[in-house]
């Protein structure tokens, strides 16, 4: 249980230290992105060497894989442990004798203290892996203001540089709530971008602990023949037990093809007098069939007939127009009561279209005298 237990603290020491390398990730993104743009404002921030936080942590998975390992091996040895002392004790002859006794507390002891050991192990390695995770927490996390310092830094400039410019087309400044939208969403794709990395992340750190919790599966099956062997033991006598029953339903199957037998017979001869019945029955079908073909004859005339109807059908109603097409008529005159409207419409707007241009021609006499008369004075 205790082996257990340090395998559960360290799968979450892993997972920590897999969201801290994320973080660490999105730092060095940033740090990048902010450090091309302001190469001569911003001092260089030294770099955290990053290959060896990832040996570390290849290092401290590696450790856990192979206290994984040795937790599976000695549950293997104490399960096998376990099976010997029940088949040596099955018949209850050694119970009390006083050798086992004594081997039995020696074999205790031993385990006691390899699990001393391993518990003590355990919690030097626990030590030992929080306090690594301490210092890449804060290392982290000066990265983390660094990286907040220069973001702010570089979004002040691009503001400032912002409202300095000017747009192309219209050749005025840009208005101040544009730029803050426009900061505004790239603040947004810029938090998107980094939840998505961190579930990258996560997502193949638990690909990987799939992965080897598989290996270690498949290893678990290699110490599992002896369970097998015993397993098929059991499976071979149910076997037998169904073959006994089978046999026992053979002989039932065979007593029943007796009497199928019997009733085959009896088949047979009801079978030739229906065949005699069928042939007078065709008798009766070919003249039921002269019957139809008679009467299809009919059928298609009458068809032949009602196509020529259709057709008269739809030349007169192409000769009626819209006499008995509503919908056509109540159309035709709401576009005719649009149409006068629009011509209304039409004249009033050339009607000020004419009044503009003359206003607008008065507006430049005016400026024209305007600028005659400063250009004399």
């Amino acid at each position: 249980m205790a082996v257990a237990t340090s395998d559960e603290d360290q799968s979450s020491d892993e997972d920590q230290s897999s969201d801290d390398d994320g973080q660490e990730e999105v730092v060095d993104t940033s740090e990048s992105e902010s450090s091309s743009d302001q190469n001569e404002e911003v001092d260089e921030v030294p770099a955290y060497n990053r290959e060896e936080l990832m040996l570390r942590y290849q290092q401290l998975l590696e450790e856990g894989s192979t206290m994984r390992e040795n937790n599976s091996q000695l549950q293997h040895k104490l399960a096998e442990f376990f099976k010997r002392k029940k088949t040596d004790n099955g018949a209850g002859k050694h119970e009390h004798d006083p050798k086992n006794v004594t081997d039995q507390e020696e074999r205790y002891h031993k385990y006691m203290a390899n699990l001393k050991g391993l518990k003590t192990e355990q919690e030097a390695m626990k030590e030992m892996y929080a306090q690594q995770i301490e210092e890449v927490r804060q290392k982290c996390q000066e990265k983390l203001q660094q990286a907040q310092q220069e973001t702010e830094a570089f979004m002040k400039l691009k503001e400032e540089v912002a409202q300095k410019s000017y747009s192309s087309r219209t050749g005025r400044p840009f208005p101040p709530h544009d730029i803050e939208s426009y900061i505004q969403r790239e603040k947004q794709k810029e938090l998107e971008v980094t939840t998505m990395r961190l579930e990258n992340i996560q997502l193949k750190n638990k690909l990987k602990k799939q992965e080897h919790l598989l290996k270690e599966k498949e290893e678990l099956s290699e110490g599992l023949h002896l369970i097998d062997f015993e397993q098929l033991k059991i499976e071979n006598q149910t076997y037998n037990e169904k073959i006994e029953e089978r046999n026992e339903e053979l002989m039932k199957l065979r007593k029943k093809i007796t009497n199928t037998v019997q009733v085959l017979t009896h088949v047979k001869q009801k079978l030739q007098f229906v065949q005699v019945e069928n042939e007078e029955q065709k008798i009766g079908l070919k003249d039921i069939e002269t019957k139809v073909s008679q009467k299809r004859d009919i059928l298609n005339r009458t068809k032949q007939a009602k196509d020529a109807l259709r057709v008269d059908n739809q030349h007169l109603q192409q000769k009626c127009g819209m006499l008995g097409n509503h919908p056509l008529l109540y159309d035709y005159e709401e576009r005719k009561d649009e149409k006068e409207e629009l011509t209304n419409l039409l004249q009033k707007l050339k009607i000020k279209h004419t009044d503009t241009t003359l206003n607008c021609n008065k507006l430049h006499r005016k400026i024209e005298g305007a600028e005659k008369v400063t250009a004399t004075n």
